[in-house]
């Protein structure tokens, strides 16, 4: 049974990986690949999302590190053809700056003063560069214009290329286990949120006295990875928290919905037992 069991899972997981091979290249929650990446709410009403790790901080670095290499690829083409290239800085500089706030995203949490803090480092790095080059006359300045002249950072195409084939690799393979290995789905008819792990149900959030709010740890991440945060499970007043519900895509729109949901079930659950009261009370007088 067992064997059956992890059979089966292998199973799912080729063929979750197979349908999601595009977001080896493609890897955002947007389009057709939003489905795959942040869930869906169909026609009848279920609502189904995945929580995610924090791994998904690379969408950035892979797609740009594609793009990356197609502009290197377009350069040995225009090289052979005598047609204009792309500056090599235009390519090295924005997979390194990409690459860059990926790593400190996915180390660091950014609440709302220390996102302050970063744009001003930022601006203040920004302004010294260009004051390093309007005053390259004046000695202290000059050294410091040639220095930064003579650093090398020109990036091999085969650099970011290998970086995104990697991790879009591992991108896929972590979609496709979070699909199968931490699923929510809410019904189209009734008051539980649902953990689905390996198509069993190993954890449920009732209505009850409660509420479903948004909160975002990261700044950045939210603005970043499309609204990316936790829904945090309370109770009615707010005050005490039941719950959490971490690394999901459109975190906001989701708890939205699931609060708006529980309270229309709510209501139709209340029709169904008055017509089911009425209905037997019905049957006894004609008893």
């Amino acid at each position: 049974m067992t064997e059956k069991r992890h059979s089966g899972i292998v199973t799912q997981f080729v063929k979750r990986f197979v349908g999601r091979i595009g977001l080896m290249f493609f890897p955002l929650p947007i389009g057709l690949f939003r489905r795959q990446l942040a869930g869906v709410t169909n026609d009848v009403g279920e609502l189904q999302f995945f929580s995610h790790p924090n791994f998904v901080c690379t969408m950035h670095l892979i797609w740009v590190g594609w793009l990356v290499t197609l502009g290197e690829f377009y350069n040995q083409y225009a090289a052979e053809h005598n047609y204009s290239q792309i500056p090599s800085g235009f390519l090295s500089w924005p997979w390194l700056f990409v690459l860059t706030v990926t790593i400190i995203v996915m180390g660091l949490q950014f609440a709302r003063v220390a996102v302050g803090f970063l744009i001003a480092a930022i601006v203040i790095i920004g302004l010294a560069l260009i004051l390093s080059e309007t005053l390259s006359d004046v000695a202290v300045f000059h050294t410091m214009h040639e220095t930064l002249k003579r650093i090398p950072v020109t990036v091999a195409w085969g650099v970011p290329m290998v970086v995104s084939l990697i991790l879009g690799l591992v991108f896929v393979s972590v979609a496709s286990w979070r699909r199968m290995n931490d699923c929510w789905s809410l019904q189209a008819r009734g008051n539980y949120l649902e953990h689905e792990n390996f198509q069993e149900k190993d954890r449920t959030i009732s209505k009850g006295a409660k509420t479903f709010v948004a909160v975002f740890p990261c700044i950045l991440r939210r603005y970043l990875l499309f609204g990316f945060g936790d829904i945090e499970v309370r109770s009615s007043t707010g005050t005490t928290l039941v719950d959490r519900i971490e690394g999901v895509f459109y975190a906001r729109h989701h708890a939205d919905i699931i609060k708006n949901r529980f309270a229309v079930t709510d209501t139709h659950d209340a029709e169904a037992e008055e017509e089911e009261a009425e209905e037997a009370a019905a049957e006894e007088e004609v008893l």
